[in-house]
């Protein structure tokens, strides 16, 4: 465990850890246990879920831990961990391994009212100049006005994962990081991986496997064409030019 999780959550840090891991590997399954029983070539179904089941299966993996506290901002469908003064935010960076997570974006468009709300009030000291409230979308202020119930000292933890629907739970990072625009930029001030659970790990391991596998069968294990090689012999004498070879075919 590093020194920054120890001193986030202290003794507790690497049971957190865990719970977060397991969290996203439940999620991830049920997104892709949703996909495939919509029969459907369309990824609505596994993202719809994962939408949501992030942030029930991180409530539900918490839920029996001492100094939780599970809140739910108004305008907001989904329920937020607070765990010792720190609220975890999981959200999908990226789709498969391409890109990097210090480059990652929270979320595919502008951030949304809550997401801007906490990383005023909650997000780490900004380096640069501060995405200030009144820069923010107006409706911003209501939903930071509903989370006035939280101490002005909780830490915002961003859990950054990809995942996809056919190989699930890819890999999984938390820290801490300022926002930096209105595209849902990151700076990170902390940023480390989350090992996966034995299980997810086997399973993305897999996918990996098959996916290669596919791979080499279509591009290196099909048949190779044998050319057949005959003895070099002279050339033959030339045929008589016909009247009808003339004429062309």
């Amino acid at each position: 465990m590093s020194q920054w999780a120890h001193d986030m959550f202290g003794q507790r840090a690497s049971l957190v850890r865990e719970c977060v891991a397991e969290a996203l590997s439940v999620a991830a399954d049920n997104a892709r246990e949703a996909q495939e029983v919509a029969r459907t070539d369309h990824l609505h179904p596994f993202g719809f879920t994962l939408m949501s089941r992030k942030f029930e299966a991180l409530a539900e993996a918490f839920q029996d831990l001492g100094d939780v506290r599970i809140v739910k901002p108004g305008g907001s469908q989904h329920e937020l961990v607070v765990l010792d003064g720190t609220l975890l935010f999981p959200f999908r960076y990226a789709k498969d391994r391409a890109g990097s997570v210090m480059s990652a974006r929270i979320g595919d468009g502008r951030p949304s009212a809550l997401v801007q709300a906490l990383f005023n009030r909650f997000g780490p000291e900004p380096r640069m100049r501060q995405l200030a409230l009144h820069d923010v979308a107006p409706h911003a202020v209501p939903v930071a006005e509903a989370l006035g119930d939280l101490p002005d000292d909780t830490r915002l933890v961003l859990i950054a994962y990809a995942a996809n629907a056919h190989a699930g739970l890819l890999d999984a990072w938390w820290g801490e990081a300022e926002l930096l625009d209105r595209l849902g930029s990151l700076r990170w001030h902390h940023c480390e991986e989350i090992p996966l659970t034995q299980e997810a790990a086997a399973l993305t391991q897999e996918a990996a496997a098959l996916t290669q596998g596919d791979t080499a069968a279509a591009f290196d294990q099909g048949a190779l064409p044998s050319p057949e090689l005959n003895p070099r012999s002279a050339a033959p004498a030339p045929l008589p030019l016909w009247p009808e070879a003339a004429g062309g075919a």
